[in-house]
């Protein structure tokens, strides 16, 4: 596996009716291609799952996302896609606490079959922060310690090497089911 450097976060979508629900996405992928390369179908299946957070490089704005996504579908038809569930340990310590939050909390992955060990390697990493250097923060870390800033970050896409895990156990049972794979 390549190094996990473009990790896209992905939040829990908005509950937004009327006019408003076309923007609802609108602003997450910036100056890039429109939704980021998704088609408006597409946009329209993952509304409903998540949304996009913003994460300010051009790198998730010319078509990455919808590369790695289309990586998972491909791969779920031919039945190569595991999806399962972890329990992993955390650690956060915020800038102005003195004692870092501990935990564990379940987390739920979707990869290539090929990839599932080093996967759940890498999400044991990010949810200390030890990690290599990603283009942007992760917040796996501070979501699991429910961090009022990251309460939002509900799963994750990693983009290099087109995996997918979440802290969320409905939005990842949507995902799954989109992807037509059952856990296990």
């Amino acid at each position: 596996m390549k190094n996990s450097y473009l990790i896209q976060r992905l939040l829990r979508p908005h509950k937004v009716e009327g006019k408003l629900a076309t923007l609802q996405n609108a602003f997450a992928f910036g100056g890039g291609y429109k939704n980021g390369g998704l088609t408006d179908e597409a946009m329209n299946l993952l509304k409903d799952i998540f949304r996009f957070d913003y994460m300010g490089a051009a790198e998730f704005e010319f078509g990455a996302v919808p590369k790695s996504l289309s990586f998972l579908f491909e791969n779920a038809q031919k039945g190569d896609i595991r999806a399962a569930r972890i329990p992993v340990p955390y650690k956060y310590k915020s800038w102005n606490e003195k004692v870092a939050k501990r935990g564990i909390s379940p987390v739920w992955y979707i990869c290539h079959k090929d990839h599932e060990l080093e996967v759940i390697n890498r999400i044991n990493n990010f949810a200390v922060d030890k990690h290599e250097h990603t283009k942007e923060r992760v917040k796996l870390d501070s979501a699991m310690a429910g961090e009022e800033y990251s309460k939002d970050n509900i799963g994750w896409l990693e983009i290099d090497n087109h995996y997918m895990f979440f802290i969320d156990q409905e939005a990842f049972n949507k995902m799954i089911q989109l992807l037509g794979i059952k856990e296990g």
